[in-house]
């Protein structure tokens, strides 16, 4: 699709032209931008219509249902965080624990963590969800679009996610994640059978202005990464496996897994794309990660907890079509 992306400084705001092709004539308009913008829920892109914040042909058009046609001219005003704000959202949250200081949830895939900038992702977050849950009361040291963020998963990553209620809780938690005596251990399925069957890839990562966000480097700014793993069993032609991370990079357990052979099953950023297309014949529409084991000490008595979360229905479908 022909489009066109140029950010200006009006009002603070990204504003995005887009020009409509002849596959696109006839779409209604929140329809249309719904599919050039599928970072935004289609029902603030609703929101965005009625509040004047799209123009056609430099004409404000306030109406959803306007019928869009070839080589119309659109822009896009979309406010930025710090103008609108993260709004709370009632959104059903799997809680899998919970006290006065934290609050651990078990994150379906598909769910960002929290909003970015300029429009990208402002809702249907966790972060909009635990702020209608917790009302409002969140650690404020993540950040304005980050609150209560202590760590992070990746979008199309399930499972265990803790997110902190006041700056005291954010800092102890934190600080046990720095000094590496939180246990966090993952599910994951790969391609091919790994071999040894329990082991440790050490290998430094760094950013990557390429395809792919992270890789692994022999660069003295790449950044030390130390993965563990135990494999669960092998089935068909692949390997069910326990993921333990001793460090927390960006990507590590996919960009680790990959660089010897093995990527994660579903990985559209570092994986085998002819063997992701053929596992989507089985359902498998996202990368096969899950966090889904916990062990930390509670901010409010430096106790251990332990918490865990099942690998959920869509993974679980999957292994059932393999082992058959």
């Amino acid at each position: 699709m022909l489009f066109r992306y140029i950010v200006t400084s009006l009002f603070c705001s990204p504003m995005r032209h887009y020009t409509v092709t002849s596959e696109d004539t006839g779409l209604r308009l929140d329809q249309f931008l719904t599919k050039i913008k599928p970072d935004l829920t289609r029902s603030f892109i609703q929101k965005l219509i009625k509040s004047g914040s799209v123009f056609v042909n430099n004409k404000k058009i306030k109406k959803n249902a306007f019928k869009i046609k070839e080589n119309d001219e659109l822009i896009l005003i979309i406010p930025s965080i710090k103008e609108t704000g993260i709004q709370s959202e009632k959104i059903p949250l799997d809680i899998v624990y919970e006290d006065k200081d934290i609050i651990v949830i078990n994150k379906p895939a598909g769910m960002v963590v929290h909003p970015t900038d300029h429009g990208a992702h402002v809702s249907g977050t966790l972060v909009n969800a635990v702020l209608y849950h917790c009302k409002g009361s969140l650690s404020g040291m993540g950040g304005e679009k980050r609150p209560g963020i202590v760590h992070r998963l990746d979008k199309d990553t399930s499972g265990l996610i803790i997110v902190a209620k006041n700056d005291k809780a954010h800092n102890n938690i934190a600080r046990q994640i720095q000094e590496r005596t939180v246990t966090k251990r993952y599910i994951t399925l790969l391609k091919g059978h790994l071999s040894p069957k329990k082991g440790s890839i050490e290998a430094p990562m760094e950013k990557t202005h390429g395809q792919h966000d992270m890789r692994v480097s022999g660069r003295k700014s790449a950044k030390y990464a130390l993965t563990h793993y135990k494999v669960v069993k092998y089935i068909d032609g692949y390997s069910l496996v326990e993921v333990q991370i001793v460090t927390g990079r960006t990507h590590q357990i996919r960009v680790h897994f990959a660089s010897i052979g093995h990527p994660v099953c579903g990985d559209e950023m570092y994986g085998d794309q002819t063997l992701n297309s053929k596992l989507e014949t089985l359902k498998l529409n996202r990368q096969f990660l899950h966090a889904e084991y916990l062990k930390f000490r509670l901010p409010k008595n430096n106790e251990w907890i332990e918490l865990r979360a099942p690998i959920p229905k869509d993974l679980v479908s999957v292994l059932k079509k393999l082992k058959k």
